[in-house]
């Protein structure tokens, strides 16, 4: 018996054992590697989804500078009798200054700023032009 135990020490480690012990030692590996790749991979996704908000959020600064310049450049100095007559007289018909006291006509420019898509400069100008027309 002795020499079995002999020949069993100098036998070589079969190959399906070693393939188990480093198949394990590469899962380990790989959950590793997961456990670092998973957080890097969100905050990437972070970033990039931060990036995307301010594109998003620069476009609309632009667009909102944009429509406040375009808002300038229709008042384009315009008195408030050549506002009414091109904003007003569009759809209404001629109504004398007359007709509505002050406070109806604020109140009726206020409303029909909305409507007629008209900025709050050419609103007070038209206003004012009602009023002073009297």
């Amino acid at each position: 018996m002795s020499g079995t135990i002999r020949g069993a020490s100098a036998i070589e480690t079969p190959y399906f054992f070693k393939q188990l012990w480093v198949s394990e030692r590469r899962n380990c590996m790989i959950a590793t590697l997961n456990f670092i790749r998973v957080p890097v991979i969100g905050l990437v996704l972070l970033v990039l989804a931060g990036l995307a908000w301010n594109a998003s959020a620069g476009s609309k600064e632009k667009r909102q500078k944009q429509d406040a310049s375009s808002a300038s450049d229709s008042y384009m100095g315009l008195s408030g009798e050549e506002l009414w007559s091109n904003n007003c007289l569009r759809c209404h018909n001629i109504r004398p200054p007359t007709m509505y006291s002050n406070a109806q006509w604020d109140v009726i420019v206020h409303h029909m700023r909305v409507r007629a898509n008209i900025t709050g400069q050419e609103q007070r100008a038209i206003v004012e032009f009602l009023k002073s027309s009297k």
